[in-house]
């Protein structure tokens, strides 16, 4: 699923995005936003900002599968590098996210950091909900 095209664009889509692409290249997979900006932040981005989203999974592992994540926003000092994990568990797989969340700009780096933060679990509470649909409409058909 996390490497399906149709399941990263529904995902992409559910941001209310004001323009999107989404790139399956083997294992592999970018999604670019462009959102509006937010408040706190549209000083520095103007009126919208773009963001790149891009995993790079391990082949399998037997049932677990890992990858490096990396969220960038273009022509900003800030990003998310960090590892995800994919596991038997929970209600039948567990996805964790684990990073480090850097804004590089002097003295509001970390006050901006600690404002994007919330967006970011956002934004994975929404892959949760988009998967969660994602799985029901397949195992229905």
């Amino acid at each position: 699923m996390l490497t399906d095209r149709v399941f990263l664009r529904a995902n992409a889509l559910a941001t209310e995005p004001l323009e999107h692409e989404v790139s399956v290249d083997g294992l592999t997979t970018t999604t670019r936003r462009v959102m509006p900006s937010p408040s706190v932040v549209a000083r520095f981005t103007g009126p919208t900002l773009a963001v790149v989203d891009e995993i790079r999974w391990d082949p399998p592992n037997g049932s677990v599968c890992t990858g490096v994540a990396t969220i960038t926003v273009e022509g900003m000092p800030a990003g998310l590098v960090g590892t995800v994990r994919l596991s038997p568990g929970g209600r039948g797989t567990v996805l964790d996210y684990a990073g480090e969340l850097t804004v590089d700009v002097p003295l509001l780096g970390p006050s901006l950091a600690k404002q994007a933060a919330p967006v970011l679990l956002e934004a994975l509470a929404t892959q949760q909900q988009v998967g969660d649909a994602y799985l029901a409409s397949t195992t229905s058909e």
